[in-house]
């Protein structure tokens, strides 16, 4: 005879949740879940480096919200252009910052106000992480869950490989992107079933789309399109069809995040026209991927040495011990996860890149997401105890081939000791579990299943967290150290000539000391350097291929010689159409940098050269760098990052030039004495107007920048805004009505 052996009543989720006043689990439960996956997010600190601040998560994400937050604080919001970084400052088409996004914003401030960026990088990643496991706490109750299986794959979520040491380790702004998708999911759930009104899935999903990051876009329309069949399979019409309009209003706020990209494109390396590749880069496999639950499995892809596709040490060692005819008998109502599951398999083992997404190791978290949902009703069902030696034996050979493929990935006795180690404490964790599940019920499994996650995820970070191969580049997180360390030495605009490998030491170097005098990425921004380089994801074609720019802002050589010489269309040298007051040279790049005519060396140590100009170019606050011979600039002054007005008196009647110091993005309108003239990329990519002939005297020629389509992108989105809203109206409007025509 099967025995079943299930739950107790009480611990099964109710249609209907009572007061929390008289159920305090309805609060605590997830609360102590949630502060559980705060203090496990503190475990990478303890050990040696920075977990959270390394990579791009160091050069690109913390210092440029940093700066971010200084600009809302000075009233500038959104940022959607920054013209003093030359390279990144098109934050509009760079869209990874989420710049429409209102929580973002506080992310930014609450940066800005803190004494060290990484400490607040952590504050971040650990907020975000106990919102991941939120969301999928509220996520499992939705489908019906129990409390303690919901508890315990919401607090394993957040601690998956993909989600830990990428998005949140080196991309939190992909992380802030994830955090929306579960909640996205579980409002538009309870919205189908008539228990949230349409507006507010609109509120999140709006919310999704703005983060900035197109894999969060991705798992909003995923989990709006399962939810489509999973009401569909239901035929709840109504819900279907309000369904759709609430995803046509999301789908509107799209345009105003991701056109400007679209329409710029054109002029970056970043191409949106399409395409598939298959290079295999971050692209786990299907193996890999059935290693889910063994901590110390690395996956065969190339440069990553961590447990990069690890979900949780119990997933499969208590499949074997699951009622799984629970999916059979509520298939329609799990229909959303299991298309989201299915999904986002596909998505991971297809292509490594198609259109603008790529590396699949990215989504493999939002994969999980829903595969903790299966997996957390399905434990709530209660465990099979009955064929025991049949269950053993399964669970016994997953834990020896688990062993076997990890350690023949890596074949060398540290990484066999460590397997049989965690083979060992997991077959420890998974039979503790079940024999107090038979004795004493489901309390004290899920308090082993709790103990489990903490002490597998403790070893991970005794084995793969601190002296991996992360890029650490040793500069300090703290703004105030950046400030003194450049303070009176790089004066007015500055470009560094430097290379990648500016943190591999040289001869009696120590790498700690590199950014004393030199930084990479963004990470001027923490100090009060005004450096043209930044990180960019998009860059700018003619402008870097002048001055041969990578996306971290480094350059190769013959950058040096670049600056000072007129690139094509131009009479004057590179450095005085950039308005360059200072230079910085990596002696690993020019070991002896010559000094040209008008410039003189500052300072020269083991490490760099500093050439500054005998008169300052950047004295004001426009960006004006060349004009005409016979147009005399009478002043020049920027109102705004996007905004600049010239006066120019003619001496002479012909054609005129006007080049500044600001980068060609599509989007500029000039006007001169109130007429449009063109506006276009001139030398090396910089913005050049064209003036036409006219009599000698006074002009005033006005520079405006929109990021392009923006006015489309708002009136779309505020149209979105009123469609959501009309559902929602709609909605409780009919759902008044029923309450009023129900029987009392």
């Amino acid at each position: 005879m099967t025995q079943v052996v299930a739950v107790a009543p009480a611990e099964k989720a109710e249609p209907h949740e009572p007061d929390a006043a008289r159920d305090p689990g309805r609060v605590s439960v997830p609360l102590i879940t949630c502060l559980l996956v705060a203090a496990l997010a503190q475990l990478p600190v303890l050990r040696p480096g920075w977990f959270y601040f390394a990579d791009d998560s160091a050069t690109q994400i913390l210092p440029m919200w940093y700066h971010l937050g200084h600009q809302v604080r000075n009233g500038t919001w959104p940022p959607v252009l920054d013209p003093d970084l030359l390279l990144g400052g098109n934050l509009a088409a760079e869209t990874l910052f989420g710049i429409w996004n209102p929580v973002n914003a506080v992310v930014w401030v609450g940066v800005s106000l803190a004494a060290d960026v990484g400490v607040a990088g952590i504050v971040v990643r650990t907020v975000a992480l106990a919102a991941v496991a939120l969301g999928c706490y509220l996520l499992c109750r939705e489908y019906g869950a129990a409390r303690w299986s919901a508890s315990a794959l919401a607090t394993a979520l957040p601690l998956t490989g993909s989600l830990l040491h990428f998005d949140a380790a080196k991309w939190p702004a992909a992380l802030l992107a994830f955090v929306w998708v579960p909640f996205v999911w579980l409002v538009a759930r309870r919205m189908v079933r008539g228990r949230s009104n349409a507006f507010w899935v609109f509120l999140l999903g709006a919310l999704a789309v703005t983060a900035g990051n197109p894999y969060g876009l991705l798992g909003a329309c995923v989990v709006l399109a399962a939810l489509l069949v999973e009401a569909g399979s239901q035929r709840r019409w109504a819900a279907v069809s309000r369904l759709v309009l609430v995803s046509t209003a999301i789908a509107a706020v799209v345009p105003l995040v991701y056109l400007p990209l679209v329409r710029t494109a054109h002029m970056t390396w970043r191409t949106t026209s399409g395409g598939v590749d298959n290079s295999g880069a971050l692209a786990p496999h299907l193996d890999d991927l059935l290693n889910l639950s063994m901590p110390t499995y690395v996956p065969a892809v190339p440069d990553v040495g961590v447990p990069a596709v690890y979900f949780c040490w119990f997933a499969v060692p208590l499949a074997f011990w699951c009622d799984w005819s629970v999916l059979r008998g509520r298939s329609r109502e799990l229909a959303g996860p299991l298309v989201i599951a299915v999904v986002y398999l596909l998505v991971v083992l297809g292509p490594s890149e198609v259109w603008m997404f790529r590396w699949p190791l990215r989504v493999v978290h939002y994969g999980y997401l829903a595969l903790a949902v299966l997996l957390a009703v399905v434990l709530a069902a209660g465990l099979r105890l009955d064929r025991p030696r049949a269950r053993v034996t399964a669970t016994a050979v997953f834990l020896l081939l688990a062993v076997y493929f990890t350690a023949e990935r890596s074949p060398d006795l540290v990484t066999l000791r460590r397997a049989v180690l965690i083979a060992l404490l997991i077959g420890l964790l998974i039979t503790a579990g079940l024999a107090l599940y038979r004795a004493r019920g489901t309390r004290p499994l899920v308090a082993v299943l709790q103990v489990g996650t903490a002490l597998t995820f403790g070893a991970q970070c005794l084995w793969f967290i601190g002296g991996g191969a992360d890029l650490h580049y040793y500069f300090p997180s703290s703004p105030k150290q950046m400030r003194e360390s450049y303070a009176g030495r790089y004066e007015g605009r500055v470009l560094q000539i430097a290379d990648t490998a500016l943190n591999e030491p040289g001869p009696g170097e120590e790498s700690r000391e590199m950014w004393r005098d030199m930084a990479v990425g963004n990470s001027f921004l923490l100090s009060d350097v005004d450096h043209l380089g930044s990180y960019t994801g998009i860059g700018f074609r003619e402008f870097v291929d002048v001055l041969c720019l990578r996306y971290d802002g480094s350059s190769c050589p013959a950058a040096y010689d670049a600056l000072w010489r007129p690139p094509s269309g131009a009479d004057v040298r590179l450095a005085d159409l950039l308005l360059l007051d200072t230079v910085v040279v990596q002696h690993k790049s020019v070991s002896r940098p010559v000094v040209p005519e008008g410039w003189h060396l500052v300072e020269r140590n083991s490490r760099v050269s500093v050439l500054r100009r005998d008169e300052p170019a950047s004295a004001g606050t426009g960006h004006l760098s060349w004009a005409s011979p016979h147009l005399r600039v009478v002043s020049d002054v920027s109102d705004g990052p996007r905004t600049e007005g010239v006066d120019v008196r003619r001496t002479g009647g012909g054609a005129g030039r006007l080049v500044f110091a600001r980068m060609a993005w599509p989007g500029y309108t000039a006007t001169w004495n109130g007429s449009e003239v063109p506006a276009h990329a001139g030398p090396a990519g910089l913005l050049e107007v064209a003036l036409p002939p006219g009599p000698p005297g006074p002009g005033r020629l006005e520079l405006t920048w929109v990021p392009p389509s923006m006015r489309l992108g708002l009136a779309s989105a505020a149209g979105g805004a009123l469609l959501a809203a009309g559902v929602g109206i709609q909605q409780a409007t009919a759902r008044r009505r029923e309450s009023a025509g129900a029987p009392r």
